[in-house]
């Protein structure tokens, strides 16, 4: 479990550091229309913005899920639990 863990950590890494290097090089102005406004940023910028926005998006749908796994983790833990203190007793 926890060499999957560090593979993924690496993984993030290499793909942040990949991303890093691809938003040097995008160092032209984007004109960003708002609905009310409009704003001049270098596509680097909008690249990161756009990522970050997006993985919080998605690790906001993700949380609830895991949580609730968690909870049917332990819950089914206890059930174990107490049926094999049930079954050595008798």
């Amino acid at each position: 479990m926890k060499i999957k863990g560090l593979l993924i950590l690496i993984s993030i890494l290499i793909l942040l550091i990949l991303a890093g290097f691809i938003g040097s090089h995008n160092s032209e102005l984007v004109r960003i229309n708002y609905l009310i406004a409009q704003t001049d940023i270098k596509m680097s910028v909008l690249l990161a913005l756009t990522f970050i926005i997006g993985f919080s998006f998605s690790l906001l749908l993700l949380l609830p899920y895991l949580l609730r796994l968690k909870w049917q983790i332990k819950m089914l833990n206890r059930k174990h639990k107490k049926l094999a203190q049930g079954s050595t007793i008798s």
